[in-house]
This record gives C-alpha cells, sequence and structure tokens, in this order.
C-alpha cells in the first residue's frame, strides 16, 4: 500500500530517475536538505525559533550564548598563555542556522573580555545562500569585530588559531541506513512506483557496500558495538554517519592550534545500537511537529539522526583530533554558571515579571532532561597543539 504523503516532487523523481531508479537513502537525505534549487537548507525554508520548524538552544534567547561565552573566553585565553603567533584568534562556527548564536557569542565574549574582543575575528561556514542571506542581517550589524564568511577548503590553505563551534550540525549530515534481517544486512534505498498518475517514494533494499561492511566489522573490533544486537526482530534498522571521518579530518586541518566543541543529540552505542530501537534514530521536523514518516514532504521538512557517542569520539581521534571530554548539555550549563542567571531573577521588579518568567522558562529549558538539557557537549582539542593544556570549565561540578 502507497503511502499517499510520500508523493514526490517533479524536481526529485528527475534526479532519481537521473541516478537510473533508485538511490541510496545517504544520497535522498542529501538531495532533500542541500540540493541547490530544491533543499531544506538551500533554500532558506529552515525556519528557526518558537515559531519554527524546531528549537535549537540559541533560539530560546541569548543566555546559552551568555554561557558557552565563558568557556570559549578560556580556552581563547589559554591559548595567548601559550604564545601563539596569530595576530587574530578565530572564532569559527559550522553552519550558524540564523546567526543569532554567532553574535551572541561575540556580544558575551565582549562583556566577558572586553580586551580580548579586539583579537577575535568571526569565521562563518555555511554552504547554503539561502541561509548566508538571512545571516548577514543578523551579524553583519555587529562593531569592532573582524567577520568573514569562509569554506573549510579556503581554511584549509590557510589555517587559523581559534575554536570550533558545531551546534547542531552534525545530526544534520547524511546518513546511510541500514536494514538487518536474520541473516543478512542491506543498504536502505529509496525508489519510486507510479500509481495511476503519480509517482511516490518508497524504500528498497540495496547490496551494502565496502565501506559499510568494514564500518561493522570496525564498530566490532575496535569499540566492542555488536551488529545486530541480540534480540532484533527482522527489518531492525539503524544508521551510520558515513561522512564523520572525512568531516573531522577536513576540520582538523584549518586549525593551527585550538579547540572543537560539537553540542548535538547524541547516545552511547548500547542506547543507539539496541534491539528496542527498531527504526533507528532518524526523525523528520515540520512546523514544531516531529514524524517518523522520513518520506514525507521531501525538500520541506527536516531530517535529523543522532550521533553515537563511541562512534564521534573515535571518528575525531583518529583524524586530527584529542578527546577533551563530553557531558550534557544541562550539567555544561550548570558548570557554567546557569543557576546564577536563575538567582538573579529573584530581584526582577514587578514591572519586569512577563520578561523574568519567560526567560525562566528559557533557561529551565535549556536544561531541561528530556529535551535540550539531555543535548551532548563533546569538546576535541587539536592534535598537536604543542602540549598546550586547555581548560574545560564545563567538565567540573555544577556551580551552586
Amino acid at each position: 500500500m502507497i503511502d499517499p504523503t510520500a508523493r514526490c516532487p517533479k524536481w526529485l523523481i528527475e534526479r532519481i530517475f537521473d541516478c537510473g531508479g533508485s538511490i541510496s537513502f545517504h544520497t535522498y537525505m542529501d538531495l532533500v536538505l542541500n540540493d541547490p534549487e530544491n533543499g531544506f537548507y538551500s533554500t532558506g525554508r529552515l525556519k528557526i525559533g518558537k515559531n519554527g520548524d524546531f528549537c535549537t538552544s540559541p533560539s530560546l534567547g541569548n543566555d546559552f550564548a551568555r554561557l558557552l561565552a565563558i568557556q570559549i573566553v578560556d580556552w581563547f585565553l589559554d591559548l595567548e598563555k601559550s604564545g601563539t603567533k596569530s595576530e587574530l584568534l578565530s572564532l569559527v562556527e559550522i553552519g550558524p542556522g540564523e546567526g543569532t548564536l554567532s553574535r551572541d557569542l561575540i556580544v558575551a565574549i565582549a562583556e566577558i573580555s572586553p580586551a580580548l574582543i579586539s583579537r577575535i575575528e568571526l569565521v562563518l561556514i555555511e554552504l547554503n545562500l539561502g541561509m548566508k542571506k538571512r545571516q548577514e542581517k543578523v551579524v553583519n550589524n555587529l562593531e569592532g569585530i573582524n567577520l568573514r564568511w569562509s569554506n573549510i577548503e579556503d581554511l584549509i590553505l590557510r589555517p587559523v588559531t581559534g575554536v570550533v563551534i558545531a551546534n547542531e550540525v552534525l545530526d544534520a549530515l547524511p546518513v546511510e541506513r541500514l536494514v538487518f534481517t536474520e541473516n543478512n544486512v542491506f543498504r536502505q534505498g529509496v525508489s519510486l512506483r507510479k500509481e495511476t498518475d503519480e509517482y511516490f517514494l518508497e524504500f528498497v533494499d540495496l547490496p551494502p557496500t565496502y565501506e559499510i561492511k568494514k564500518f561493522l566489522e570496525d564498530s566490532n573490533s575496535l569499540l566492542n558495538i555488536e551488529f545486530p544486537p541480540k534480540g532484533i526482530c527482522e527489518r531492525w534498522i539503524t544508521e551510520w554517519h558515513c561522512d564523520l571521518p572525512n568531516l573531522f579530518g577536513r576540520l582538523s586541518k584549518i586549525l593551527i592550534n585550538g579547540s572543537l566543541l560539537v553540542v548535538d543529540y547524541a547516545m552511547e552505542s548500547r542506547r543507539y545500537y539496541n534491539a528496542i530501537r527498531k527504526d533507528g534514530t532518524l526523525i523528520s521536523y515540520r512546523n514544531q511537529k516531529a514524524n517518523s514518516d522520513i518520506l514525507k514532504d521531501p525538500g520541506l521538512s527536516d531530517l535529523t539522526a543522532h550521533l553515537c557517542i563511541e562512534s564521534t569520539i573515535n571518528y575525531a581521534m583518529t583524524n586530527g583530533w584529542k578527546f577533551m571530554g563530553e557531558t550534557r548539555q544541562g550539567q555544561a550549563l550548570l558548570a557554567l554558571g546557569l543557576s546564577k542567571f536563575l538567582f538573579s531573577l529573584q530581584n526582577i521588579s514587578s514591572q519586569d515579571l512577563s520578561a523574568a518568567l519567560n526567560r525562566r522558562e528559557s533557561l529551565l529549558r535549556l536544561v531541561d532532561p528530556t529535551g535540550l538539557g539531555e543535548f551532548r557537549w563533546l569538546a576535541f582539542q587539536k592534535e598537536n597543539s604543542y602540549d598546550l593544556a586547555l581548560s574545560n570549565r564545563f567538565l567540573e561540578e555544577p556551580i551552586n
């Protein structure tokens, strides 16, 4: 039975026919998110915030950036003490969304360390023209700051010293989906099926590639992850973030010295590759609604898949990074002083009560263990960082 919500738009029909009638799910996800003329990101259809497709931590106000800036300033000061010869320290954000996090970080850094801000440049890495235009409206009004857009390839040619931020970016990278049966594993694909005069999308099984077989073998031998886990149902499905090794390798080349912070949906392998998680972690978002029908509204919805913590750390460590530590966002923000922000709201006058209550709600959402507070912060330091020890305040015991 064809799912009527999986109607295939004309542009995607053409792309799939150009590829022979079926494509891997990895290719499908890349097309519906990043196709230059029709992708959800590249066209600028993505809307972030309370009235958009989904909320992010930065979209709830500037408190997330004010707390994160405390850690970033620590890292910048550590780099200064190391005697770096760079004239500028770079704050690099990958996939900056609306640009609000970068803007709020620069404002917060200027408040925390006025002497430091003159040495900082803001570098935004954005592939999609539609999103870049929206970012320009947000960050172009920043005063006294060196600002530029760049790409990874150009930064590799002219590497910088500083901090790289990837906030809710890696979960949107295209993934391979793997389908396990009793005796086989397949690469999930997407194909077309014609009903009367319309084309619909449907899943198909494709042979596993050499890379998929190697991923399964390496996960077992290097990380002790068993595939498939015991007790799975027939046609148990999971994801593989196959683009992460290459991305980590390229990102390591853009830094002479410094750190990388990944903030994203993530979970341990024992939860990720669990028999109970029979359909993987992939989900579709549109208009604040999550949907497990990931073929619905191609090019009009966001797609996201959680990271496996152990695999992510392994990919980073084998591609130019040292692992500094990880924790849940709730713990990280409390360690950086979120409770002080909450305490300060007790002194708000009755005239500002409504704003104070809204801010309190946003602060609590940032640490909510059933929502944003469950996000993971994973910190890495550039390998060959001249024995520099970067301080990680966000990993310390929470401040009361």
